[in-house]
């Protein structure tokens, strides 16, 4: 079965089993630098909200020998047990000031994304792009977010100036930045990767000074450099100058020596 063949195939035997009172729709779904994933959205009754099944890696369960039938019903059970989204107050979401403290930003690489950022608003910074996203709902599973578009700016009549000050003020208090020196990191890292074994023998008495700048999810964790004086500060503290090394595919996080 080939791909497309495959993806049909899923969608109608999830049809099947969640009955008529469900939509299930294929669609591509763009993500972060250029990747372009196969998601299944499944609506149900008159929500607004499709949350969306990514298919692309069950293809690979499927050419390794497992059952078509066996997945279906996997990602049957996943959407079951994920499939109660917090309630969304839509009139709210049309107002501004209701959700203008909800806002935040995040780095992106703005060469590999050129076709989301020419649907959504941004401002070019370096190669990268900050862009804009509403944080609508986070527990113990996970944050839920959106992304805003050019059509919400309209909606809520305000300029791409009014979205960043916005963003920018409320970015600390909803993902307060973390610095963390790298010796720390692996020491933790070894100890989850390594919990019976004892650590020998002595420590280095001056540890690299490198550092990890991220934030307290660890989620879009380099848009941390564009908060106001995180990193004079701690140069500040330390006495020293900063050579910054931006890292991390996903932009979590940013590294610099001290």
């Amino acid at each position: 079965m080939v791909y497309e063949q495959f993806l049909t195939a899923v969608k109608e035997r999830m049809e099947a089993a969640l009955g008529d009172s469900y939509k299930l729709e294929l669609r591509k779904v763009p993500k972060n630098n250029g990747l372009i994933l196969d998601g299944l959205c499944i609506t149900r009754g008159n929500t607004h909200i499709a949350p969306a099944i990514y298919l692309n890696p069950c293809y690979e369960q499927y050419r390794e020998g497992r059952p078509l039938d066996h997945i279906a019903a996997e990602l049957l059970a996943l959407y079951r047990q994920n499939d109660t989204p917090p309630p969304l107050d839509y009139q709210m979401l049309s107002d501004y000031e209701g959700i203008r403290s909800d806002i935040a930003c995040k780095l992106i690489h703005a060469a590999s994304n050129e076709s989301i950022l020419a649907d959504v608003p941004h401002i070019l910074w370096m190669d990268l792009a900050i862009v804009f996203y509403l944080c609508i709902h986070e527990d113990d599973t996970g944050l839920m977010t959106a992304m805003i578009h050019n059509s919400h700016l309209r909606i809520w009549n305000i300029s791409l100036e009014d979205l960043k000050n916005s963003a920018l003020a409320n970015s600390p208090r909803l993902f307060p930045p973390v610095i963390s020196s790298m010796a720390c990191i692996i020491e933790e890292l070894n100890r989850e990767l390594n919990p019976h074994v004892q650590e020998t023998g002595p420590r280095p008495e001056t540890p690299a000074p490198f550092y990890i700048l991220s934030n307290r999810s660890g989620i879009n964790g380099a848009a941390c450099i564009l908060y106001k004086d995180v990193l004079k500060n701690f140069a500040d503290g330390v006495e020293k100058d900063l050579i910054i090394l931006p890292s991390s595919i996903h932009e979590g996080a940013t590294r610099f020596a001290a």
